[in-house]
């Protein structure tokens, strides 16, 4: 098992509920090789950035750039890895890194993924699906 994590994800799916419990946190989970979800929760931290889904059209099409930015002054991971889930993710916490990097911020160790929802056409290359199960399994498995 890897060292323990904190995933900071955007918000809520559509429809509410715990950090990264759908469709999103299941791609993390398999591409970690965990056994779901409910492995992933056990294993890391989850975190949101927002407290509410940032779309009207199920696409996050209404992200707020300075809330967020407000939000990431406020968290505080538990683990000293954290991933930050998606590019509007990693700009609130003022990071503009390439995926899959660690690097220190403060007294963190930061790495940006892409976002896991399927909205983004980044996994739909065999190649960064790949790209992003390795250092996953590395980072959480």
């Amino acid at each position: 098992m890897g060292p323990m994590a904190t995933i900071v994800g955007q918000a809520p799916g559509r429809r509410g509920g715990p950090p990264l419990r759908g469709p999103c946190g299941a791609r993390l989970a398999r591409l970690a090789g965990l056994s779901g979800v409910d492995e992933l929760a056990r294993r890391h931290e989850l975190a949101n950035l927002l407290p509410r889904f940032p779309g009207k059209r199920g696409k996050g099409d209404a992200f707020p750039p300075a809330e967020a930015r407000r939000a990431a002054h406020g968290v505080r991971p538990k683990h000293r890895d954290v991933l930050l889930l998606g590019r509007h993710v990693a700009r609130a916490f003022g990071v503009d890194r390439p995926f899959f990097e660690w690097w220190d911020l403060g007294r963190w160790r930061v790495a940006v993924v892409p976002h896991p929802s399927g909205v983004s056409r980044w996994w739909n290359d065999s190649a960064n699906r790949a790209r992003a199960a390795a250092f996953l399994r590395e980072a959480l498995g």
